[in-house]
C-alpha cells in the first residue's frame, strides 16, 4: 500500500454487479489485515437531461430523490454486510456523482489502496473485464489499484504474492508492496523475471535475468524474515508468461510505467495487458507510489 499514515483507507468501488461485491470483500479484509479503516465509494451517473436540480418543485426532483437514496441504500446495506462480517473495521461510505473512472481516481487521491471489481468472460483473447473502470485506473492513482474477479476461480487463498520483477528501480515500489502483503497475510513470495526471447547467450541472459531478481530484493529478505522468496526467470511475452505464472498465486503484483519496463516492453503496456489476462487478483503499483 502507499501511505504510511493507518488513517488513509482501502478505497473500493461500490456498484450492483457481483463483481463489486467480491471486490468489497476483498478490499474489506485487506483493510483489516492491514489495520486500515475501509471507505465503500458509489459513483451516480445521472443520465442525459437527469441530474439534479434546485428546484424542488421541478417534476424531475422526485426521480433524482429517489435515484440518489438507492445510491445511499446500496451503501448502507453494504456496510451493514461488512460489519456483520468483520466487527470492529471502520467503514465509511461516499455517494458522488460522476462517471466511475472518474469519481475513483478522484477518491484514489486520499486511498493507500484503490480497489476495483471486475467479471469473468469468455471471449477470445480475454480472462475477465472490468468494464472500462479498471483498466481505465491503471497507471494513473498514486496508490496501488486493485482489479479483482467476480469468481474466486484462479484465485488460492493459500498460495504465494507473486511480483514482477526487472531489477529497474520502477519496480521497486511493486517489490516493495508485494513484501508488505506477503507479511500481512503470512504468505510466500514469488519474484518472476521475463525476458523476451531473443537470439544470444541463453546461460548469461538467465544468470543476468537472476541477478536482476536478486538486487531487486535485497535489503526486503532482511525487512521481512519471515516472508519466504522464491525467484523465477521465464522467456516470452511479459504479460503472457506473467498471467501463467499467477496461476496459483493469491495475488500478483506488477509496477506502473517503468522506466524500459520489462526488457524490451514498457510495463504500463504490460499491467494493462494484464488487466485483461491475470488469472486472479491482480494489483498495480504506480511507480510514484511511497514505499511503506
Amino acid at each position: 500500500m502507499s501511505s504510511n499514515d493507518v488513517r488513509t483507507p482501502v478505497v473500493v468501488g461500490v456498484s450492483r454487479s457481483a463483481a463489486a461485491q467480491v471486490a468489497v470483500a476483498w478490499a474489506a479484509d485487506a483493510a483489516a489485515r492491514h489495520g486500515r479503516p475501509l471507505c465503500l465509494v458509489h459513483a451516480q451517473e445521472w443520465p442525459a437531461g437527469a441530474a439534479p436540480k434546485d428546484r424542488h418543485d421541478d417534476p424531475g426532483q422526485v426521480w433524482a430523490s429517489h435515484f440518489r437514496a438507492a445510491g445511499q441504500s446500496l451503501l448502507d446495506d453494504l456496510r451493514e454486510a461488512t460489519a456483520a462480517r468483520i466487527p470492529g473495521l471502520h467503514i465509511s461510505t461516499r455517494l458522488l456523482d460522476g462517471r466511475p473512472a472518474s469519481v475513483l481516481r478522484e477518491a484514489a487521491e486520499e486511498a493507500s489502496l484503490l480497489v476495483v471489481g471486475g467479471r469473468r468472460v469468455s471471449g477470445p483473447g480475454e480472462a475477465f473485464t472490468f468494464g472500462g473502470a479498471g483498466p481505465a485506473l491503471v497507471g494513473h492513482p498514486p496508490c496501488p489499484v486493485a482489479l479483482v474477479l467476480d469468481s474466486t476461480s484462479g484465485f488460492d487463498p493459500s498460495g504465494p504474492v507473486m511480483v514482477g520483477v526487472d531489477g529497474s528501480a520502477a519496480s521497486a515500489p511493486a517489490v516493495s508492496c508485494a513484501f508488505e502483503e506477503a507479511a500481512a497475510w503470512d504468505a510466500d513470495l514469488l519474484a518472476v523475471q521475463v525476458r523476451r526471447p531473443r537470439h544470444g547467450d541463453w546461460p548469461e541472459d538467465l544468470e543476468e535475468s537472476a541477478l536482476d531478481i536478486s538486487e531487486a530484493l535485497a535489503g526486503w529478505r532482511e525487512k521481512y524474515p519471515q516472508v519466504l522468496v522464491r525467484q523465477e526467470v521465464v522467456v516470452g511475452n511479459p504479460a503472457v508468461k506473467l498471467a501463467e505464472a499467477a496461476a496459483d498465486a493469491r495475488c500478483l503484483v506488477v509496477g506502473s510505467r517503468g522506466v524500459g519496463g520489462f526488457r524490451g516492453m514498457v510495463l504500463g503496456s504490460t499491467s494493462r495487458s494484464l488487466s485483461h489476462m491475470a488469472p486472479g487478483p491482480l494489483v498495480v503499483v504506480p511507480r510514484a507510489a511511497a514505499s511503506v
